[in-house]
């Protein structure tokens, strides 16, 4: 290679300048763009290398940051904690069901089923286009609402005017502005810009969930990327410099001592450390051993200050940036930094998780839903809900716990505790029932029975248990009412209750009144006359204080 003449060398500065002038340039306009950012520039589709527009600038070189290391979206994604925090959170929203229900009245009471009919509860739940799956397409525009604020999906309609299928768009391509040639009714217009083409999009034609909505009056979401650059690029310039370290250090942290008596030229010292550089730099040289000439010794050296000083800064800034991300729970979940959750139980921790870091994206997704993809006539009957079960759901044996509470609170039926533990349904499972000694609502006929008890029917016995009638008590010749026979049976079982107890070890005024619903007076009456009666005349007399006989 021939040396540079002096022409060449002037040749090389002017370009040099040259590029540092047109890097100035692109600084300037950045700095411009993000100090309109409020009035949301569109991007220019003339934008050029000789003129660019602040767009293609901040894709070129990312918004410029204190420690050096301009920040993009491609950049901070390299980063291994952001890549973690946003896999995290895209994992765990895209795997919960996202479910379309519809409350319907029936029968003067509120009931909430999923919109199987609804061409909507398909998309949503299983397949949103030919392309992808449900999981696939959130996975993408949750991770593009954590990263750059907003994401924006395409609705296809039939000729029917229902939605058909929903295509993702990138929301690094998208701007909004105003059409304002009707001032009393402007019109928000979204411009769409993907390679050389681009579309204009009305609010009415897609989908756009918003997060991090703090500039202009909170129409669009702000990047994290631009929020969080100063975090983010200290943490990418602390990685380098270690991955630097790795590359070029000697894996040796010292220096070299001669004996006094032992004279060293400064060219062989120097050819000791070159040969020392050449053989034992870098991470693929690590473990070799050599032969100090002159005497020389190596003498170790602990950590220095500054090194020390950058291990505790990258554990700083990656639990400042999982923390920007997605709360304090998100930086527990992610196991950084050694903490360990404060919660007596994971179920604890799990509830705030889901609460703190989850549920402000998944309430956005969903309100965002109602407004775009739900006619406003069924926005009082639809809406879409994330299914957090997937999330919250603790161990097989607190899931039993669970459902058996909520079973016998009238709050579900059996067959629904078994749909949520993927099972099928059984005969007879749709009842609800409260605690052991209450009554059992079967929503199919209607009625009410005693668990235990068979259930009165028209036509048959008052009396439905197999206790024999007192001697001194006649058949009524007129047939009980469904009322009538229900109340007969409360009796009969809260009579037989009593009798046990009392077989037992005893009663008094206090059980009896509680249990038969009577008076105090008329429990005490009783007790006082028990002695006199036998089992079934004791059975007869209680049966009789219920009925108010």
């Amino acid at each position: 290679m021939s040396p540079l003449t002096l022409e060449g060398h002037m040749s090389q500065l002017n370009r040099w300048e040259e590029a540092r002038a047109y890097s100035d340039a692109a600084l300037s306009k950045l700095k411009a763009a993000e100090a309109e950012a409020a009035a949301k520039i569109t991007m220019s589709a003339s934008s050029t290398l000789a003129d660019p527009s602040a767009d293609l600038v901040q894709a070129l070189i990312g918004f410029p940051a204190a420690a050096g290391k301009p920040v993009t979206r491609v950049t901070a994604i390299r980063v291994a904690v952001f890549l973690s925090a946003v896999k995290m959170l895209a994992n765990d929203i895209a795997k919960m069901p996202l479910i379309l229900r519809e409350t319907t009245i029936e029968n003067g009471r509120q009931r909430t089923v999923p919109a199987l009919k609804n061409p909507l509860y398909s998309l949503l739940l299983h397949c949103p286009n030919k392309w992808q799956t449900s999981f696939q397409m959130r996975w993408f525009l949750v991770s593009q609402l954590i990263m750059n604020g907003n994401c924006y999906c395409q609705k296809i309609t039939d000729q029917t005017g229902e939605i058909a299928a929903l295509i993702p768009l990138n929301a690094w391509a998208m701007t909004a502005h105003w059409d304002r040639s009707n001032p009393n009714d402007p019109v928000l217009l979204w411009r769409y810009q993907q390679g050389s083409g681009s579309r204009e999009f009305k609010q009415e034609e897609i989908l756009h969930v918003a997060s991090t909505n703090i500039e202009g009056f909170g129409l669009q979401g702000e990047a994290i990327t631009a929020l969080a650059k100063e975090a983010l690029s200290v943490l990418m310039a602390a990685e380098e410099f270690a991955g630097r370290n790795f590359a070029n250090g000697l894996g040796l942290q010292g220096f070299l001592s001669v004996p006094g008596e032992v004279e060293v030229t400064e060219k062989q010292a120097q050819d000791v450390v070159d040969r020392l550089k050449k053989d034992f730099s870098g991470s693929q040289n690590g473990g070799k051993f050599t032969i100090l000439p002159y005497g020389m010794k190596f003498e170790k050296m602990s950590t220095t200050p500054v090194e020390a000083q950058l291990l505790e800064s990258r554990k700083w800034n990656e639990e400042e940036v999982a923390r920007l991300v997605g709360g304090a729970p998100l930086v527990i979940k992610l196991g950084l930094a050694g903490q360990n959750s404060t919660n007596a139980s994971n179920t604890a921790f799990l509830d705030d998780y889901f609460n703190t870091s989850l549920l402000p994206y998944t309430t956005a997704i969903e309100q965002s839903i109602t407004r775009d993809l739900i006619a406003p006539e069924d926005r009082g009957t639809l809406y879409a809900k994330h299914n957090a079960d997937i999330i919250l759901r603790g161990s097989p044996k607190e899931r039993a716990e669970t459902n058996q509470i909520l079973i016998n609170s009238w709050q579900m039926t059996p067959n629904e505790a078994r749909i949520l533990e993927d099972r099928d349904t059984i005969e007879g499972g749709d009842f609800l029932s409260g605690p052991a000694n209450g009554a059992i609502f079967d929503p199919e006929t209607g009625e009410w029975f005693i668990p235990a008890q068979k259930q009165p029917e028209p036509g048959e016995a008052t009396d439905t248990t197999e206790t024999p009638a007192a001697p001194e008590q006649k058949p009524e010749a007129k047939q009980p009412t469904k009322a009538e026979a229900r109340l007969q049976a409360f009796a009969n079982s809260n009579a037989e209750r009593v009798m046990l107890k009392e077989a037992k070890g005893g009663i008094d005024a206090k059980f009896v009144a509680t249990v038969m619903n009577v008076s105090k007076e008329q429990a005490e009456a009783y007790i006082a006359n028990r002695s006199k009666l036998n089992d079934q005349e004791a059975r007869a007399a209680l049966i009789a204080l219920a009925l108010g006989d």
